[in-house]
């Protein structure tokens, strides 16, 4: 294949607004796009390749893959080795686990797959994984185990319909895109069911199944022109308009593929190709995959280092670091590993089985030795702990999907239960902190779904169900008649009717003769993308006002009110933790929170051993004591 330097500048727009998004950059908010088109890249050269080798009759796996290896590891193993040497100073215990399972995978082919595995609601995020962006890598290489072997069949046996067959195959990964993304956007964003339809779209053009494929229905040069353009229009657009918050891929993907796929089938001899061939842009376009390897641990590894957030001058160093790390690794690593004359198959082979297996004992060991102990402050090691303060019966007694018989649910401790807590995933801790004060606790706990009868709430699959399984078992049982409700509050206040809904089902639960109490909301900021542990880990300023406390959570507190006024008898954690008007974010020397909202294990011990007495003692007047907020 003639060399195209207009997909070399089209490998630069793929990879700078990764790296620039990555680094924080301002403009560039869906600069994470690159990603897919890189993937209608790929998809393009390696498919034509596969054909040329399959029509020549010299196709081999051996030497597939000494080209995949030539291309892939070298480089990807000198980012590993450097990564493991950062990390033995950088990378918190909490973590290490992690990273070792995210080096095996990167090795192995498999990091989407660890990727997704580990995104679940209480994941590290993304910004401390140091080789998160090794899951395309997963993507793409799962996909050339693949794909060779059904192309393959098809040019053998039905070679007039590859065009048809492949279009089919790129059409179904679509559906299950878009399909899966709603419900379940991490399956949709790692898994390559999901996401081959990006690489298949690549394979398309190289079979030349496209207007214009063939030179007999080529459309005329102002048509190529325009439709180049447009391409280039799509891909600027994705890149400067979509953000993280957007569902993707899904729908929004289709605009970077089909703008990449554009620009790949008519960008040749047209405005855009002049444009992308522009010697800088090549450069980097030459440099893209190492500059994609070294671009994010160098963000990483710098941000930990620095314990703080971003600043425009420092992402700009970062980037400009990394393409430096760049050129260095294509000038030194990648290019003398492609030249046969220097390295054989042998030693490639040889070379690639001796790295991988060094590596993967390296990360084996570091997932039963924390080797970032030493090098930490006690403080930190704390706070990185804190990460894990979770009730011991976590994953045991609280309820992730299903509808699972409230009759059936844990009890913690022995005997008749004089306590039943009602509550989504906020409730998990205090329940067993209870239980350690020597209350004996039903733990009625599914993650997403507040306590109440709701008909608004989504984000969790049986939520519906699932109240109304635990209502109807509170009215019916006679065993503890005092329940503590515990939310997580944003989702009740989003209706008005889930605030209507939630009034109801307390007043509802006081005419059956319950005694219910509501724990409010812990003082903190009431944000998702805050976890207190890392900010605390990055010394940021976390002493958050009395008043600011409440305006954070007025809705809650005007929730609440209302509670009260319906008989509920309300608990405020603010009132035991915070003094003078602040409310500090440690106590104790442990953080209050164990990511962005949910109550530490440490702090719940602290509320439960002064709420306990209330439910053991017989002295009502006890209740003064519970609550001061209004």
């Amino acid at each position: 294949m003639k060399h195209r330097t207009d997909i070399d500048g089209l490998r630069a727009l793929a990879v700078l607004p990764i790296t620039l998004f990555h680094a924080g950059i301002p403009g560039f908010s869906g600069g994470f796009v690159g990603v897919d088109i890189f993937f209608v890249i790929s998809g393009f050269l390696i498919t034509g390749i596969l054909v040329r080798d399959f029509e020549g009759g010299r196709f081999s796996y051996a030497n597939f893959y000494e080209r995949r290896l030539r291309r892939i590891f070298p480089a990807l193993f000198a980012m590993l080795a450097a990564s493991i040497v950062a990390a033995y100073f950088f990378i918190l215990p909490s973590e290490v686990r992690s990273f070792g399972k995210s080096v095996i995978g990167a090795i192995a082919f498999v990091a989407n797959i660890v990727f997704y595995r580990e995104a679940g609601y209480f994941d590290d995020s993304a910004e401390e994984k140091p080789l998160l962006h090794t899951w395309s890598l997963g993507v793409e290489e799962q996909f050339y185990i693949i794909f060779p072997i059904i192309l393959f069949f098809v040019l053998k046996y039905l070679p007039r319909h590859r065009g048809l067959l492949v279009a089919m195959m790129a059409a179904l990964s679509l559906a299950l895109c878009v399909v899966v993304t709603p419900f379940a956007p991490d399956a949709a964003f790692y898994l390559i069911p999901m996401r081959a339809w990006e690489l298949l779209a690549g394979s398309l053009l190289a079979l030349g199944c496209y207007p214009g494929g063939t030179v007999k229905s080529a459309p005329g040069s102002r048509i190529r022109a325009a439709a180049a353009l447009a391409g280039l229009v799509m891909v600027l657009t994705a890149i400067f308009t979509f953000d993280s918050e957007m569902a993707f891929p899904g729908y929004a993907a289709i605009l970077p593929v089909l703008g990449a796929a554009l620009v790949i089938a008519y960008g040749q001899d047209t405005a855009v190709d002049r444009l992308l061939s522009w010697k800088p842009f090549v450069f980097i376009g030459l440099i893209s995959y190492s500059l994609y390897l070294w671009h994010w641990p160098i963000i990483v590894f710098g941000t930990k280092a620095g314990h703080g957030e971003l600043g425009f001058g420092t992402a700009t160093a970062y980037v400009l670091a990394s393409i430096l790390a760049g050129y260095l690794s294509w000038r030194f690593v990648e290019n003398p590993f492609r030249d046969r004359a220097k390295v054989t198959r042998r030693q490639v082979f040889a070379g690639a089985g001796i790295g991988a297996t060094s590596l993967m004992a390296v990360a084996a060991f570091a997932l039963s030795v924390d080797l970032g102990d030493r090098t930490f402050s006690r403080q930190t090691l704390a706070f990185d702990a804190a990460r894990d303060d979770v009730s011991p019966h976590r994953d045991r007694c609280h309820s992730l999907s299903g509808v699972a018989p409230p009759e059936t649910a844990c009890v913690l401790g022995d005997g008749p239960a004089q306590l039943v807590l009602w509550a989504d995933s906020h409730g998990v801790e205090m329940a067993y902190a209870l239980f350690e004060e020597g209350l004996v606790v039903r733990s009625l706990t599914y993650s997403s779904c507040p306590p109440g009868i709701y008909n608004n709430l989504d984000q969790a699959p049986d939520c519906a169900q699932h109240n109304q399984a635990v209502i109807d078992y509170l009215l019916d049982q006679e065993q503890a008649r005092n329940i503590l409700m515990a939310a997580y509050y944003p989702p009740v206040n989003k209706y008005p009717s889930n605030v209507a809904h939630m009034r109801a089902t307390v007043k509802k639960l006081i005419a059956a003769g319950y005694k219910v109490y509501v724990l409010a909301p812990t003082p903190h900021e009431n944000d998702d993308h805050v976890d207190l542990p890392r900010q605390l880990l990055r010394g940021g300023n976390v002493q958050l006002s009395l008043e600011g406390y409440e305006s954070e959570h007025q809705d809650a507190i005007r929730l609440l009110a209302k509670l009260e006024q319906d008989g509920a008898t309300v608990l405020w954690p603010a009132d035991l933790l915070c003094s003078g008007g602040n409310c500090p974010a440690v106590l104790k020397g442990k953080p209050v929170l164990f990511d962005s909202h949910h109550l530490s294990m440490s702090a719940a011990r602290y509320l439960a051993h002064r709420y306990a007495p209330f439910w053991r003692s017989s002295d009502k007047s006890a209740k003064g004591n519970l609550h001061t907020i209004r």
